[in-house]
């Protein structure tokens, strides 16, 4: 058999690292790749882990990345990006520059690697493509504006993709983690109900995406179906609830 090959983009820590490890524990070539070097060349082991830098927001370095994970590694038959910016924000601050970077990192980032691996995914005969949204991205979220954005459009084009590619042998997965410990969650000031330890979480998108074909990983359940619950009410409802939400600090 032809030896599996991943690649995780946000690979040099928290949740995408342990992701990187997890494969690489169960037979996988894992390439990982981030803006920091120093972050990667902790993950990477030089014999299962290969480390590529790389910024998102970059359009050329994207498809010279592409080309050379394939020319190093062969093929791409798991592709998972889990790249993310967060910044903090003051409630009703919609300052374009902020915004727009936490947009080209998170959405537009995933958009510019899917025309190349879908075409090298076309040419070896099939391949799964995984985007880490978020439960962020079910409904709007207060002081969140960007970040819940971008992983509720990320779930929408995720969606789109499992219909349009459907038959192609590319399988679209949507991962929806809740509170996962991480450089990001460490610097929330609000209460993160059921927060998960990073392995934790790895674990359940790794057994998600070997072990079933299901389109969204969701966990953890107790705080996943009280927030589909919620996106499913009248607005209303919707918007009395979120007034009764603990407030956010400015």
């Amino acid at each position: 058999m032809t030896e599996k090959v991943a690649w995780i983009i946000g690979g040099g820590s928290g949740i995408g690292a342990a992701v990187a490890r997890m494969l690489a524990d169960r037979g996988w070539t894992v390439a990982v790749s981030g803006r920091r070097v120093e972050k990667l060349a902790e993950v990477a082991d030089g014999k299962r882990i290969h480390a590529f830098p790389l910024d998102v927001t970059d359009t050329e370095a994207v498809d010279a990345a592409v080309a050379e994970v394939i020319a190093r590694l062969g093929r791409i038959d798991l592709f998972v990006f889990g790249a993310a910016a967060w910044q903090e924000r003051k409630v009703s601050d919609y300052a374009i520059e902020p915004f727009s970077a936490v947009v080209d990192a998170n959405f537009l980032g995933f958009v510019r690697f899917l025309d190349p691996i879908i075409a090298q995914m076309r040419r070896q005969g099939g391949g799964q493509i995984a985007g880490i949204a978020s439960v962020a991205g079910y409904f709007g979220l207060p002081r969140s504006a960007a970040y819940s954005s971008t992983k509720a459009a990320m779930i929408a084009l995720l969606q789109t993709m499992r219909t349009e590619l459907a038959g192609s042998g590319i399988k679209v997965r949507m991962i929806a983690p809740g509170f996962v410990k991480s450089e990001l969650t460490a610097r929330n000031d609000f209460p993160m109900p059921f927060l998960m330890e990073t392995e934790d979480g790895a674990r359940r998108i790794v057994d998600g995406l070997l072990g079933s074909d299901r389109f969204e990983i969701a966990f953890p359940r107790r705080l996943v179906w009280p927030m589909k619950l919620l996106r499913m009410m009248p607005y209303p409802v919707f918007f009395w609830v979120m007034g009764r939400l603990p407030k956010p600090k400015d």
